[in-house]
């Protein structure tokens, strides 16, 4: 059974050669198995020459040349603080090592290395690579004749085959999915520190910001798989699904099967630790209420073959798992010296980032102290500003108000004028009127002199009567 999600992204799932959005080198196998063969050729003539009877030992084509008999070398991305490994295909293999009981050594290639498939992981045994996560477990339990479905009906044996290729090539989609699409959220859920990874000297800004672009290519493969052309609810759905079917078939049992575990119990915790261990879209939240079975299943399994975990997320190392060998007192002192150096430089890089920082302080502080000013200033004289044209403002309505005021009174002033010339100019045309109108009519009362004059003149109007008689 052969997965269809063995060339994933690193530090996700299994590696098509890229690591954190990044090419990574080409693995160097394929290589080194062309000039193996070419040394091989060369020597076989040579040896011919020389001595026919004598054959020429090719040169292994693995990567530990230094290898001890029967002890597997696992080739693996690096821990994460949250899980030993944040590709299910990674920690389904070193699961079923623990379990089969096999010795084992993970290699720090520091993400140098693929399989001559491409992948990871990848195991060398005795001077052979075995690849494909798959194969590897195939091949390993005929090698070491430990079979962990030994003792299971075949129905049984086919229920772990449909349940596995389900996980595989179904299950891990929906996780591959969020990642994928959620680059920022998968780098704080599983507390990855990119710096580290990928032992680079670029700031962990630019590492991720390269991870992310790296994610965001791999949204293609989603969408070629499928499960990408449905809505984030639909394939979230299809992930319940799957975990619902492995709830009921668990049950209230300890193991799929019973009370032992086999090799489905090693596929399903390496699928479901991901579900658990680098939480997203409130999926633990919903395994806790709807199928807290698997979350004791996953917590039984990592109880019984992962006793190192905490040491392992604390530490990141890979072998924690290896008693520790004893140094001679030589090979002591030097570490002891090397630690000291580590010390010493490690102290010189603080000292430097402190002085760094202390200088990147005051900077800042100047930095604030001429912004405060220059804001000051320009408060200042935006105030003096409107200071002024306030001022300006004032004085044009008063002067406004003021002409205003006089322009008012003059008018009241000429219109009174106006009103007492034209008063003035009606009494006296009055005056002339009644002057002339006494002129044109005869008085109808006389005055005391008119009287007298009246009677002075009678007689002689009388006489003159009299005359004219």
């Amino acid at each position: 059974m052969t997965s269809t999600t063995e060339t994933a992204t690193p530090a996700v799932d299994q590696s098509n050669n890229q690591t954190a959005g990044t090419q990574e080198p080409v693995s160097p196998v394929s290589e080194q198995t062309a000039e193996a063969q070419t040394d091989a050729t060369t020597n076989e003539s040579k040896a011919e020459t020389a001595s026919p009877k004598k054959e020429a030992v090719p040169k292994p084509t693995v990567h530990k040349t230094d290898y001890e008999k029967d002890t597997v070398y696992l080739y693996q991305f690096t821990r994460f603080a949250t899980i030993p490994s944040s590709s299910p295909f990674c920690l389904k293999v070193e699961t079923f090592l623990r379990m089969a009981g096999i010795a084992y050594e993970n290699v720090d290639h520091q993400l140098k290395f693929r399989s001559k498939k491409g992948q990871l992981p990848f195991v060398e045994l005795n001077g052979k690579e075995i690849a494909d996560s798959d194969i590897i477990i195939q091949d390993l339990t005929k090698i070491f004749e430990k079979d962990l479905d030994e003792g299971l009906t075949e129905e049984q044996k086919n229920n772990s085959h449909a349940y596995q290729s389900m996980l595989d090539n179904h299950t891990s989609w929906v996780v591959r999915y969020w990642r994928y699409n959620n680059p920022q959220q998968f780098i704080d859920a599983s507390k990855m520190d990119m710096k580290r990874i990928t032992l680079s000297k670029l700031p962990n800004s630019v590492l991720n910001v390269l991870l992310k672009i790296g994610f965001k290519q791999n949204v293609k493969q989603v969408l070629g798989h499928g499960i990408g052309h449905n809505t984030e609810a639909e394939i979230y759905d299809f992930g319940k699904s799957d975990l619902k079917a492995l709830s009921k078939l668990l049950d209230d049992k300890d193991y799929f099967f019973g009370k032992d575990p086999h090799l489905l119990d090693c596929v399903a915790f390496a699928h479901l630790a991901q579900f658990v261990f680098i939480p997203f879209g409130e999926m633990t939240e919903w395994m806790e209420t709807e199928t807290a079975n698997l979350v004791a299943f996953v917590n039984r399994i990592k109880d019984k073959y992962w006793t190192d975990w905490e040491e392992i997320c604390t530490t990141l190392e890979l072998n924690t798992h290896l008693p520790k060998k004893e140094l001679s007192p030589e090979k002591e002192e030097e570490l002891k010296k090397e630690e000291q150096k580590k010390e010493e430089e490690k102290k010189k890089k603080e000292e430097k980032k402190r002085l760094q920082e202390e200088k990147k302080k005051e900077r800042e502080e100047k930095k604030k102290k001429d912004k405060e000013e220059k804001d000051r200033l320009k408060k200042e004289k935006e105030e003096k500003a409107r200071a002024e044209k306030e001022q300006k403002e004032k004085e044009k309505k008063e002067k406004e108000e003021k002409e205003k005021a006089e322009k008012e009174a003059k008018e009241k002033a000429d219109k009174e004028k106006a009103e007492a010339e034209k008063s003035a100019a009606e009494a006296a045309a009055a005056t002339a009127a009644a002057a002339e109108t006494k002129t044109e009519e005869k008085p109808t009362e006389s005055t005391p002199e008119t009287k007298e004059t009246a009677a002075e003149e009678a007689p002689k109007a009388e006489e003159s009567s009299d005359k004219k008689e």
